[in-house]
């Protein structure tokens, strides 16, 4: 059984219990993980490696990912990746959806989530 080539991924969540079951679940799909738990860690991030796909968590009522969503909208042709933003569900993750190329509403299983990302590494 031959091993994937690694895609070059950015997680950016505030959830420390749900962030680690994601990187687990990248990591055995044979991902590079960069992850960030705050928004000045992860602009800091895209502004040092370009990554095929970034997922953002987003929590509308503390505006927690907020700022890494309006960073990638801004500049998503210079970025150039893929973005799954993963949020509760509330009127302004609807605005935050319209620039990704999917948006998953939580709960959801991290295993999933790297699944998808998987879709976007081919």
């Amino acid at each position: 059984m031959s091993v994937s080539p690694s895609c070059p991924i950015l997680v950016v969540h505030d959830d420390d219990a749900f962030r680690r079951k994601l990187i687990a679940a990248l990591d055995q799909r044979h991902f590079t993980v960069t992850f960030a738990a705050d928004g000045a860690a992860a602009l800091q991030a895209m502004q040092q490696c370009a990554f095929r796909v970034i997922v953002i968590g987003i929590d509308a009522a503390s505006h927690n990912g907020m700022e890494s969503a309006g960073y990638v909208r801004e500049h998503r042709g210079v970025l150039r990746a893929n973005v799954i933003v993963v949020g509760d569900p509330h009127p302004q993750l609807r605005e935050v959806a319209r620039f990704a190329d999917e948006t998953l509403l939580k709960p959801v299983d991290p295993e999933y989530v790297a699944d998808r990302a998987r879709v976007y590494c081919r």
